[in-house]
């Protein structure tokens, strides 16, 4: 055993646990010598923590001159070292000591990088490629401590990401943790496209999402008015839905989305029902939290999160209490003084809740919360009087801040507003109380709102909810995430104008849908309609493939669409030539081309198909579609189905803007997918 092994053991053997957690001094491993001779021993080893531990408490006792040769052995150990579990230790180690990292300076950051780089090209070697993590995770909390310049970090962690599928998979499965909590403390930095690209693979999208989805939400924050904030809080809660969907036991996930349900389910006409069940669901997934992170390390940069979850429930209660009492026939009469207090407690929750006062939540409950409470008293004279009784004779609630706070506004509102009995039609209370309906009707809501009683209104909006709620539970996320790539590049045409762009997304969703049936037709389903995706029959005889076969399976699936009166196939004298399936809308019309293709279905090969489809739309929106039936597939198997839909910018001479063809390759010709091998290692 090397000598300086012995010590430690000594050390250890008499140390309390205080020591053995701040870990030996200098002294204690037998002197300044005997540690500068043991350097290499120290930090090519196991201790290499050790090692920084007691630098950093040479530092505090002689300074920096004395300590120099000791920087130069951690600096070649963070180097060096290939043990996974000393490196993650050691840098462990440095994180929480910012002095000596200082010290250590910029060549700490070159050390650290260089070793995040190697990672990227680890392959098989499991250390390697983890000790790169390690000096990423380290670098974060060093940044995030402002010990160390951000702008080397969010390049390298960029990079890294390029191509997220070519790192090892030890290494890419932490790293959207790390790139979120940058975005976090810089969001300017480009690291939600990083994000994205992680979203692409199996082993990275979970927490690329939730990444992405709390991106989302601080962007939700930064909103200072109703409608722009609960837009973005929908939009938040739905990536969180896509996400339970496909990880349905990620609990950080089900937190938030609970506690957004609250707080939009607020201004919801079922309020009580709404609020409290979410509430029941975040009381749920916090239990099976902590009882998950008991006991674990938590690294320093996610203990902000673990109080941003804290105060997200702790609203969520206070929410709770305050919705019991906002339906339209709650009359109030019993234990007032309780009903006004959990309003109240509600309505300042960002003054009188002390984990909420101190994160960004303050923002929801100002924009969100407060107005809402405000509405329930406008909307029914009975609980202004309720009010202004308990200012009277209640000592306790009269001179509370809270409640002068909501007289004030709602003295304010009402001189704005006018009689609160008999409310305008644009009183944005309606657009709280119904916001679907006010997200469906758009600026025709407010006239709609006035002359509609609120009976119906309040079914209306159950209704619409109800629609919504069912279609995000069994929304695919995969399938939104294709739809919505496809439409922000449609979206970027001049022609994608109102008459067009709705009935042009109906028919790309039919044939996504078309899309998807044939990928995973069975051998034996469809009959004859479906002979051209397989290879032979059951009896061995070759299959009939036709492009009129084809034509004829598409267009059947479309005459059990909403699309069934409006297609025409065959069409002659479309420019010169025949389409094979025309959709026409009115004056707008759509052609969608079918080519068989034996040799080469290639993104490349299948250009040469696209002219013809856009020529047919010469007079008319410049989209088209173009199914493609690859017969090439039986000896290497089909490409997926969302590597096998693009758009193909159609740009000639004398045009300004191009046409833009929706590609979708079909699998054709099948044959048995057992006999299938993966492709060779290059």
């Amino acid at each position: 055993m090397h000598v300086i092994d012995e010590r430690l053991v000594q050390w250890a053997a008499r140390a309390s646990r205080p020591q053995l957690r701040a870990g030996p001094t200098v002294e204690e491993l037998g002197g300044f010598d005997a540690v500068v001779a043991a350097v290499d021993h120290l930090a090519l080893g196991p201790f290499l923590h050790h090692l920084i531990q007691a630098t950093a408490t040479h530092l505090d006792a002689v300074g920096t001159e004395a300590c120099k040769p000791l920087y130069d052995a951690v600096l070649n150990g963070l180097r060096a070292n290939s043990n996974h579990a000393a490196i993650a230790s050691a840098t462990e180690s440095l994180a929480v000591r910012p002095a000596l990292a200082r010290e250590l300076g910029p060549s700490l950051t070159r050390v650290l990088l260089a070793r995040l780089r190697q990672a990227q090209d680890a392959g098989d070697d499991l250390a390697l490629a983890l000790i790169g993590v390690e000096a990423a995770d380290c670098l974060v909390q060093l940044t995030l401590a402002g010990v160390t310049q951000a702008a080397r970090l969010l390049g390298a962690m960029d990079e890294a990401t390029e191509d997220p599928a070519a790192l090892p998979e030890a290494m890419a499965t932490r790293l959207p943790r790390l790139l979120g909590i940058l975005d976090a403390h810089h969001p300017g930095a480009g690291l939600r496209e990083a994000l994205e690209r992680c979203l692409m693979l199996d082993h990275t999208c979970r927490d690329a999402a939730f990444e992405l989805a709390l991106g989302d939400l601080r962007q939700a924050l930064e909103q200072d008015q109703y409608t722009p904030m609960a837009a973005q809080l929908r939009k938040t809660q739905d990536r969180l839905a896509e996400l339970i969907t496909i990880d349905p036991g990620r609990l950080d996930a089900q937190l938030y989305h609970a506690a957004i349900e609250a707080v939009l389910g607020m201004s919801a006409p079922d309020a009580p029902a709404r609020v409290h069940t979410a509430a029941a669901t975040l009381r749920d997934a916090l239990h099976l939290y902590r009882a998950h992170r008991y006991r674990t390390r938590t690294p320093a940069w996610a203990l902000p999160r673990q109080n941003d979850l804290i105060a997200w429930s702790e609203l969520t209660v206070v929410l709770d209490g305050a919705a019991a009492h906002l339906a339209h026939d709650d009359p109030w009469y019993d234990d007032g003084h309780t009903i006004l207090t959990a309003l109240l407690r509600a309505y300042t929750a960002h003054h009188t809740v002390a984990v909420v006062r101190n994160t960004p939540t303050a923002a929801v409950v100002e924009t969100l919360v407060a107005p809402v409470i405000e509405d329930a008293f406008l909307q029914h004279e009975h609980r202004q009087r309720f009010l202004e009784h308990a200012l009277a004779h209640d000592e306790e609630l009269r001179d509370g801040p809270a409640v002068q706070q909501l007289r004030a506004a709602l003295l304010q509102r009402t001189k704005q507003v006018g009689n609160p009995t008999d409310q305008q039609a644009d009183d944005p209370g309606k657009a709280r109380r119904w916001q679907r309906l006010a997200h469906q009707l758009g600026d025709d809501f407010a006239v709609f709102a006035d002359q509609t009683s609120e009976d119906v209104l309040d079914r209306l909006e159950l209704g619409l909810r109800t629609h919504d709620d069912v279609l995000a539970a069994i929304a695919d996320p995969k399938y939104g995430r294709l739809r919505a790539r496809l439409l922000r590049q449609l979206e970027n045409s001049r022609d994608w104008l109102p008459g067009i762009a709705d009935e042009f997304s109906v028919l790309l969703e039919t044939t996504l849908r078309y899309a998807y049936l044939c990928y995973d037709i069975g051998r034996k389903m469809g009959g004859p309609y479906t002979e051209y995706l397989r290879k032979r029959d059951k009896g061995g005889k070759k299959q009939k493939v036709d492009e009129a076969l084809f034509h004829q399976h598409y267009r059947e699936v479309l005459q059990f669409s909403a699309l069934f009166g409006v297609i025409n196939s065959e069409v002659i004298d479309r420019a010169g030539g025949r389409t094979d399936i025309l959709v026409s809308f009115g004056a707008v019309h759509f052609n969608v081309e079918c080519k068989i293709e034996e040799d080469d279905a290639s993104e490349t090969a299948l250009r040469r198909y696209v002219a013809q489809a856009a020529e047919y739309q010469n007079t008319n929106p410049g989209f088209a579609i173009l199914l493609a039936l690859d017969k090439t597939v039986d000896a290497e198997g089909a490409v997926n189905l969302f590597d096998s839909i693009w758009i193909e910018p159609v740009q000639r001479f004398g045009e300004s803007e191009p046409c833009l063809v929706v590609i979708i390759r079909i699998p054709g010709g099948r044959d048995n997918p057992n006999l299938l091998r993966p492709a060779p290692v290059s």
